[in-house]
């Protein structure tokens, strides 16, 4: 027989009863109690902001969530601005683009591109920065199928023109890249650039030339175009090339020379802002595609971040209603 008095007798059945719960429940058992007594003050609340964040256990996943959501929408800030710089500068390179193309095609005509085969020089245009599709990637897989399929016994050289094509190329094909250049669309390209361009590369031997850069189309269309041109000796040796034109000297080497000058640098120059064309165009429409994927991705998050809202309030709420029913 127990001889402990009534009192104690309740005192130990709440005891046992407060050692059958957890400590989570313990501490809504706690609060059910004060909340069923009429304890609801500030003070009185004070002593439970503990239970308060353990009852929230989910909520290092909320803020997660919305830590993820915050930083989707300053990417989509950026994307939305890079858009609009593109489309801004669009429309002047466009018309650039436009007005030269029938100055070039003028200067192309007189010359056929012949040349041998024993020393090639392969120049590919790319781009200064990336975010613009694969617009680089079209142009480094043309020249490198440039590179591999010549003849057995032809020295082949590359002049990228280009940072993204400099990195690209260095990868494997490092001891065919003679010399690069880059910056070119960083300001604008103008024909005293390509001059200096067409000069230096004329400095070096080779028999024939490829020029490869992307031809724009439209904002979402880019064709990947290869251009040949010869050396002056080749073209002065070969009694096909201005023929109907009369020189004044049987020395026709001089006059090839600053011909041939000329005509690489207008084609540089056109294949320059052909290029430039075709990045803005590939970043637009590359920018609003990432946009839109972004707000879809906003859009998932907010969903996912209700649910898991929802979850923990009705967790919450079921759990302080168990604890104030233990209490019955």
């Amino acid at each position: 027989h127990c001889k402990c008095k009534p009192e104690e007798k309740n005192n130990k059945k709440k005891d046992k009863r407060h050692a059958s719960l957890s400590p989570f429940h313990f501490s809504t058992f706690k609060m059910a109690l004060f909340l069923k007594n009429g304890l609801s003050s500030a003070t009185s609340l004070k002593k439970f902001e503990p239970a308060l964040q353990m009852q929230t256990r989910d909520g290092s996943n909320l803020k997660d969530i919305r830590r993820r959501i915050k930083s989707v929408k300053s990417i989509q800030k950026i994307t939305k601005t890079m858009k609009m710089i593109a489309n801004s500068r669009l429309r002047d390179a466009q018309s650039r683009m436009e007005a030269s193309r029938a100055f070039t095609r003028a200067v192309q005509e007189p010359v056929v591109p012949v040349g041998g085969k024993s020393k090639k020089l392969i120049v590919p245009f790319t781009t200064d920065k990336g975010l613009c599709g694969g617009l680089n990637g079209n142009v480094v897989k043309i020249s490198k199928g440039l590179v591999n399929d010549s003849p057995q016994g032809t020295e082949v050289n590359l002049i990228p023109l280009g940072d993204k094509g400099s990195t690209l190329l260095a990868r494997g094909y490092g001891k065919q890249v003679h010399w690069s250049a880059g910056g070119a669309g960083r300001r604008s390209f103008t024909f005293g650039a390509s001059s200096m361009l067409a000069e230096k590369m004329l400095e070096q031997q080779f028999d024939s030339m490829e020029i490869v850069y992307n031809q724009f189309n439209s904002i979402i269309s880019f064709v990947p175009q290869t251009r040949t041109i010869a050396s002056y000796g080749p073209l002065a040796e070969s009694t096909d090339a201005l023929t109907e034109y009369e020189f004044e000297d049987d020395d026709r080497l001089p006059h090839m020379r600053d011909l041939l000058e000329f005509q690489l640098a207008s084609l540089v120059y056109q294949a320059g802002i052909e290029n430039f064309a075709s990045e803005l165009g590939s970043r637009m429409s590359a920018m609003d595609n990432a946009t839109k994927n972004a707000g879809e991705m906003i859009k998932n998050l907010n969903t996912k971040y209700n649910r898991v809202r929802q979850a923990v309030i009705t967790t919450e709420l079921t759990e302080i209603i168990s604890g104030a029913a233990a209490l019955e």
